[in-house]
């Protein structure tokens, strides 16, 4: 009886093992920690972003040159970054007035580095740019990694400071 039940802790055991390594969990990330980031918007284009997701968690969209705060939960980092850190990010900029959908999808988009947790913002540009950062400091911040967008046919004085 109990090398009956050694041998099926040890076949269970691997079984467990085999299910992490093909979730993509490393025994490498057994001693890294991790903080959950919420997830916002930032839209430089002259387009609606409907809405977008990071992985599998979606989160609300911005106006033509708009931000929202990053209130959608959450994405797993690394607490410190490291090398090669991507995400993968769909999402929808209007077209044609507002009437169409542009679903996209680019995945391994790099994820720049950054000092401390914060919140992921998500930068959407011209031609199908993007860039990701970490940020505690929110997207109309002058400390944000990123200049706000500013609209080009709006006047230098009704620029939100």
């Amino acid at each position: 009886m109990n090398r009956t039940f050694c041998n099926l802790a040890a076949a269970l055991s691997v079984l467990l093992l085999s299910a992490c390594a093909g979730s993509g969990l490393s025994t490498r990330d057994a001693d890294t920690k991790y903080f959950n980031a919420s997830i916002g918007p930032v839209n430089h284009t002259d387009q609606y972003l409907y809405m977008f997701s990071v992985g599998k968690k979606t989160s609300v969209g911005a106006g033509a040159y708009g931000s929202r705060n990053a209130g959608s939960c959450c994405v797993r980092l690394p607490v410190v970054y490291r090398p090669g850190l991507t995400v993968d990010v769909t999402y929808d900029l209007l077209i044609n007035d507002d009437k169409d959908d542009n679903w996209k999808t680019k995945t391994g988009v790099p994820v720049e580095p950054y000092s401390e947790p914060g919140s992921l913002y998500v930068h959407f540009f011209p031609n199908d740019q993007i860039r990701v950062v970490v940020s505690r400091p929110g997207a109309w911040s002058t400390k944000h990694p990123i200049p706000h967008p500013i609209n080009p046919d709006q006047k230098r004085d009704e620029v939100r400071q």
